[in-house]
């Protein structure tokens, strides 16, 4: 007869090996190329859960291009604006600065060309604080506004420094205009 394990011993467990879910496991997924979020679906949990996991056993993602440019994005934008025309174009915009459109699909590359164009055409700037309402064609669900070029938005800035942007020294060289358009 075994002896049953203490609390301890069974917490654990229970943080390293989860229904074939364990360290080694996700370890393993990670260095084949896979993310949370395959991975969540590959065993019936959520990215969140897996993420957390992973984090307890000291296991992160490597630093892709897209992932370096999210840590320098310019805003902490709510979940419900995420999903926004212009929240897209700068996650768009950021992924190509890094991989210079390398891996990007053509929708995304022309949906930026477009992007361009307009800020180009019109002078504009794009401009974050969560407190704007919803514009029709702009941002259904508000935060998001093109406001005319003015001097100290410089000549390359996408966007417009307020109180809720976070323009870092890396930031300035990724949220201006590409050298050449995709």
């Amino acid at each position: 007869m075994t002896a049953d394990k203490s609390g301890a011993e069974k917490d654990q467990q229970m943080n390293t090996v989860i229904d074939g879910l364990s360290a080694e496991v996700v370890q393993a997924l990670v260095d084949k190329g896979e993310g949370f979020a395959a991975i969540a679906r590959r065993f019936g949990y959520t990215r969140q859960y897996v993420q957390q996991f992973a984090a307890r056993n000291g296991i992160s993602l490597p630093k892709t291009p897209r992932r370096m440019v999210g840590e320098e994005f310019p805003w902490k934008v709510p979940s419900a604006m995420q999903r926004t025309p212009p929240y897209r174009r700068m996650r768009d915009h950021g992924e190509f600065m890094a991989t210079g459109g390398e891996g990007m699909s053509d929708e995304k590359k022309s949906r930026l060309r477009s992007w361009y164009a307009m800020l180009r055409k019109y002078n504009y700037v794009l401009e974050f604080d969560p407190k704007l309402p919803p514009t029709v064609g702009v941002s259904p669900a508000g935060g998001f506004a093109y406001r005319p070029r003015e001097e100290r938005d410089g000549k390359k800035l996408l966007i417009r420094l307020n109180e809720h942007t976070r323009l870092t020294s890396d930031g300035k060289k990724i949220w201006v205009f590409p050298p050449k358009d995709p």
